[in-house]
């Protein structure tokens, strides 16, 4: 049962990439951010099947880029290229609009939902961070919370990490200011709600 769910679970993606990237539209751009946010997730379950020293590779590899999934949080604001609202707290009711709306929030629920929920289980089993998960997840959602600012303010993705480790490095722990220390505590803060209410409902993990 969950082989079959995890089969749906990867095709939905790969269709909904596929469909974004080839038909045009306002949220087209969310083919990428998704396909993004799907690494670190498969990252993360071949560090779960693996028992070899490639296992630490994938743990890496998906600490790199868990920063892609919180990341899709940001993209609710491109709602706003929605004709839906109208004057005296109206809505429109065409269906173009409102699929368009379907477009964009359920592959956000679907990948922050599962991606977190990952999270979750992989600081239990990631060797050190184990032994302290709880600040592990702090110090995920503080690191992630840099990592969003950068990426949507910088421009910089996760690959830069790999392509240019130093300049990015720079930039993930200098030039602060105000305004990116107030960002990073209130995604620091969206993100550990969000593993509270994962971990008090228990929600079913999606696993290979």
């Amino acid at each position: 049962m969950k082989s079959r769910k995890s089969i749906f679970y990867r095709l939905f993606l790969l269709v909904y990439i596929i469909a974004m990237w080839t038909f045009k539209n306002p949220f087209s751009f969310m083919s990428l951010n998704v396909f993004l946010a799907w690494v670190p997730i498969e990252f993360g379950i071949l560090f779960g099947c693996l028992r070899n020293k490639w296992q630490y590779l994938f743990g890496g590899l998906w600490l790199l880029f868990f920063p892609n999934i919180p990341y899709l949080l940001t993209d609710f604001f491109h709602l706003q290229a929605l004709d839906i609202y109208q004057k005296q707290g109206l809505f429109r009711s065409d269906s173009y609009y409102w699929f368009l709306y379907l477009l964009l929030i359920l592959p956000i629920f679907i990948m922050v939902l599962v991606g977190m929920k990952q999270a979750l289980e992989l600081t239990k089993r990631i060797p050190y961070l184990r032994n302290y998960p709880r600040l592990s997840l702090l110090a995920l959602a503080f690191l992630s919370g840099i990592a969003i600012y950068i990426g949507r303010f910088e421009r910089i993705h996760s690959i830069e990490l790999v392509l240019h480790p130093l300049s990015t490095f720079v930039l993930l722990v200098g030039s602060w200011s105000v305004e990116k220390l107030q960002f990073v505590l209130i995604f620091m803060i969206i993100q550990c709600t969000i593993w509270f209410l994962l971990n008090e409902l228990k929600i079913v993990k999606i696993e290979d």
